[in-house]
């Protein structure tokens, strides 16, 4: 998010599909699986814009 407020790109935000272990409000435990955030362009396409 930080990047995302500094950045400021046109877009209309950021998704995280499948909701993978880890990531923020699907925490279990210790685990924590790799996943991609996806920058949602104006136009609807996605371009990966972090991974984890």
């Amino acid at each position: 998010m930080k990047r995302l407020l500094k950045e400021k790109p046109r877009a209309r935000g950021l998704v995280v599909p499948a909701m993978p272990a880890g990531s923020p409000g699907m925490e279990i435990g210790d685990r924590k699986d790799a996943y991609d955030v996806f920058l949602v362009n104006q136009d609807g396409s996605t371009r990966t814009y972090a991974q984890y």
